[in-house]
């Protein structure tokens, strides 16, 4: 009885207040701060009122120092790069591989919101360190086969990447990983000489089949993945002009299309701006190629008037009255 009348007293379980607490992160609804004061609530294990031991504008100055410090070094080593002898060029990358990692692992020990956003920005800069590492090994090897630079570095990154992220809340990682599937994919397709559609259509399987996990909740976080899924379905999409300078184009503008519709659906705005900039892309492709003349551009430019006078119409049509 005791338990009926105070509910706090059946406690959820742990793994249902983090799983409950990073989909409303992702979602909107409560910021990184206000969720690790919820589990802290839940849990009964931390204090409540956590300390913030890094400000917004303390993070805002870490990444804009570390900025400047990577481009100001890059600039200074840039000078005399051609010149530095393997070793030393590798003693830099060890260096930036150290800074980025040594120094995230510390700030993972605070385990608090921002200290973790720092730490995931600077595990981008220690996997940037691994790949210079691995392209001054294969400069210094004489590899000139590029299909080969791009498997070395590629799959590297996407393990290293992959690894950091492990389906959690780490957008950087998450993109990351993504260049590394990119450069791999793209090392493959040189390595075997694929065809250029038929890369496209494996990219297109490829961004399709991580957009079903995401929407089915098994790839996180759902918005950065949508968003990716979505720039891969229209690179996929164009490289179907291999086939016929129309077909690209006509496909990625379905495609696009489709992003829209699911960006609406999910009011997701990222997406949807991905899909409106890759409607245009597309419909630019089709106008140099196929719909030549001012007649097919004019028909175009009503039809596009007609569409948004539509959504403008069903927008803000008043709902009718039940019916009794």
């Amino acid at each position: 009885m005791s338990s009926l009348l105070h509910p706090r007293a059946v406690e959820p379980p742990d793994e249902w207040i983090d799983e409950h607490a990073r989909l409303w992160v992702e979602r909107g609804l409560v910021t990184d701060d206000q969720a690790d004061r919820i589990r802290a609530l839940e849990h009964e294990s931390v204090p409540l009122a956590r300390p913030v031991r890094v400000s917004i504008g303390a993070e805002v100055a870490i990444y804009l120092g570390s900025v400047l410090a990577l481009v100001a070094g890059s600039f200074v080593v840039a000078e005399s790069w051609d010149t530095m002898a393997t070793a030393a060029r590798l003693a830099v990358g060890a260096a930036i591989v150290l800074l980025g990692f040594l120094t995230a692992a510390r700030l993972l020990r605070l385990d608090e919101p921002g200290t973790r956003r720092i730490a995931s920005f600077l595990w981008v800069i220690g996997t940037g360190g691994v790949a210079l590492m691995i392209g001054t090994l294969l400069d210094a090897s004489d590899v000139d086969e590029p299909a080969w630079f791009l498997l070395a570095i590629g799959i590297p990154v996407l393990t290293l990447s992959a690894l950091l992220w492990r389906n959690r809340d780490r957008p950087l990682q998450l993109i990351t990983t993504a260049v590394g599937v990119g450069l791999t994919l793209g090392g493959i397709g040189a390595l075997v000489d694929a065809r250029a559609w038929i890369a496209g259509l494996v990219v297109l399987a490829l961004s399709a089949t991580v957009a079903l996990l995401a929407l089915d909740d098994r790839l996180h976080p759902t918005l950065y993945v949508l968003s990716i899924a979505s720039i891969g379905a229209i690179v996929g999409s164009m490289m179907l002009i291999d086939l016929g300078e129309s077909i690209g184009p006509a496909v990625a503008i379905v495609v696009s299309a489709a992003i829209v519709a699911l960006g609406l659906a999910r009011h997701l705005v990222p997406v949807v701006v991905i899909g409106v900039l890759g409607f245009l892309q597309a419909l630019q492709g089709l106008l140099l190629t196929v719909l030549h003349g001012a007649a097919a551009t004019l028909g175009v430019a009503v039809a596009g008037l007609v569409i948004v006078a539509v959504a403008v119409v069903r927008s803000t049509r008043e709902p009718h009255p039940p019916v009794a």
